[in-house]
């Protein structure tokens, strides 16, 4: 009894072959900025040095340094200059200076105005 009993390997079935995604990630740079400013011109965004009006009253919300929470920044009717513009999360972000209160605000777009519109002759 000191035969080893020899062990067949069992046979190996290839498995069948998944199908692969498809996937293409295509970066134009050129055409992406193309298409920004083309929504910009469209939506009717503010651009950088517009001046414009405020028309919601801005309160800080504890970010804004050396001012109380709930203190107001800035009042509805104060005039400032659109610094940059960006978007977040499909939105789009706008940071403001009011040179009369010396604050910089980030703003949407509704919550300010163009000057010279309706909102400005009140």
């Amino acid at each position: 009894m000191s035969e080893q009993i020899a062990a067949k390997p069992l046979p190996v079935k290839p498995l069948p072959a998944k199908p692969r995604p498809v996937a293409r990630i295509v970066c134009d740079a050129r055409q992406r900025r193309t298409v920004r400013n083309m929504e910009r011109r469209f939506s009717g965004d503010f651009s950088p040095g517009e001046p414009v009006r405020a028309a919601a009253l801005i309160r800080n919300d504890g970010m804004y340094p050396h001012k109380d929470i709930g203190e107001p920044l800035v009042h509805p009717g104060d005039t400032g200059f659109v610094r940059e513009s960006w978007r977040f999360l499909g939105e789009v972000y706008y940071t403001v200076e009011f040179t009369a209160r010396s604050v910089f605000v980030i703003m949407r777009g509704r919550e300010m105005v163009r000057m010279g519109t309706a909102f400005d002759a009140a």
